[in-house]
């Protein structure tokens, strides 16, 4: 067993090599989202080798934290970063690994919607199934925060055909039919179209329940949206459908219905789930 694991140890290595230089690939193309992807194995190694303590920071780390808006800030915690997990400075590299991670993240932020888009309209052209599905997911919300309504229903459809196949060999398709929904909804609410914007939220909820919808839960965007055009009897329809799902946090859709008609402002905060 324990000469197993020394064999193991130089894969792990190269592993992490490799993900160090597909982040730096990735920051200096301005893709931040692929350089993150790429940090988080080690950061997942860095919590298994501090016990899953959080990094603590210090004074000068703080300060750090309002530096990290621009590439070479990044760049240069990225080399602090590698050269602490060679020297198997574990707990410091967590430090550098979190500092990296909201650069990036905050990196990501600032790249403008129509960017996004090319980015995202290059990465399904890229994709091969059955990961084009999830590229297709990423498109879809992409085309959304450009405006780009027509797209977005387009990538919709093509969603909700591909989880019409049977047998489907993609991923979660109660998951990615929700998404699609979602997604449609969200294109007609932005052409106007309120009825179909209310019907696309309520279907998206009749989907099969399956792993990523149990843990990951619905996407409340639309449902927020909505309730800002002041549509709350749809909502309390999605919300009902929500309570009756899978979602391992269904129980908060009866607090969410009781908010709802108080005329209170609902927060799904970290609710608001990933599909």
């Amino acid at each position: 067993m324990v000469f197993l694991f020394l064999l193991a140890m130089p894969l792990l290595a190269q592993d992490l090599d490799s993900n160090f230089e597909k982040m730096l690939t990735e920051l200096n193309r301005n893709r931040f989202d692929k350089a993150l992807i790429n940090l988080f194995p080690i950061q997942s190694m860095l919590r298994e080798k501090t016990g899953g303590k959080f990094p603590e920071l210090d004074a000068g780390e703080r300060s750090r934290m309002r530096e990290m808006d621009n590439t070479g800030a990044v760049l240069s915690t990225i080399a602090l970063l590698r050269s602490q997990v060679d020297s198997k400075n574990y707990e410091t590299a967590s430090v550098q690994a979190m500092l990296v991670g909201m650069g990036l993240s905050g990196l990501w932020m600032r790249v403008p919607p129509y960017q996004k888009l090319n980015f995202a309209k290059e990465d399904v052209e890229a994709a091969t199934p059955p990961l084009k599905d999830g590229e297709l997911k990423k498109l879809g919300y992409a085309a959304i925060d450009a405006s780009e309504w027509e797209l977005a229903k387009k990538t919709a459809a093509e969603l909700i055909a591909s989880t019409d196949k049977k047998p489907y060999a993609g991923l979660d398709p109660g998951a990615l039919r929700h998404s699609a929904l979602t997604i449609r909804g969200l294109a007609e609410l932005g052409q106007g179209n309120l009825i179909a914007a209310e019907k696309s939220l309520v279907d998206s909820m009749r989907v099969r329940g399956e792993m990523m919808m149990r843990n990951s839960g619905p996407n409340f965007r639309l449902a927020k949206d909505l309730i800002a055009k002041g549509r709350k009897q749809a909502v309390d329809q999605f919300l009902v459908l929500v309570g009756e799902s899978v979602w391992r946090d269904s129980a908060k859709a009866a607090d969410w219905r009781k908010d709802l008609a108080a005329g209170k402002e609902i927060d799904f905060g970290r609710y608001n789930g990933g599909n």
